[in-house]
């Protein structure tokens, strides 16, 4: 978690104005009690209240404590911060198999991320394992820094890339 906490500064202190002005109001709009925090009862609240689309049947309050990061049981700013860059950036996996949050290296099935609306990932225990049930005729699956690679290559040959 210390890496997409440290992604998600970097990401926020390069952000146009609007969209830390953004990332504030999401704050505030969470903080029902208005003391500044976000305790586990205001994050579920506003986890139901955006969801959309199929119900994840993901454990939110392992989210919040993995958000919490000086575990005093609130979410600060910053701990906001860090479930914002999540979202925005659609860095918000959850794994296929064993429906944990995807904090490192995933694998990702190549035919569902050209061919449907959403991706389906595994993390590298459940992909290592073959712990997921999964469409059978999507057998290719490639890690996402393999995937970013492969994608510019093929963005390269298709001369689709300007090169400076």
């Amino acid at each position: 978690m210390k890496e997409i906490r440290e992604a998600a500064e970097a990401y926020h202190a390069n952000l146009p104005q609007n969209e830390k002005t953004e990332a504030t109001k999401i704050l505030k709009s969470m903080d029902s009690d208005g003391d500044g925090k976000i305790n586990l009862k205001e994050f579920i609240d506003f986890v139901n209240k955006k969801k959309s689309g199929p119900t994840l049947r993901y454990d939110f309050e392992s989210l919040f404590k993995e958000l919490d990061k000086d575990e005093d049981g609130t979410l600060e700013f910053e701990d906001v911060l860090t479930l914002f860059y999540l979202y925005k950036t659609g860095r918000f996996l959850i794994c296929g198999g064993c429906e944990a949050f995807i904090k490192g290296i995933y694998f990702t099935c190549v035919d569902c991320f050209y061919d449907a609306d959403n991706s389906f990932d595994l993390c590298c225990s459940c992909y290592r394992n073959s712990f997921f049930l999964h469409n059978d005729d999507h057998t290719t699956f490639v890690d996402n820094y393999a995937f970013v690679i492969r994608c510019i290559r093929m963005m390269e040959k298709n001369n689709k890339i300007i090169h400076h």
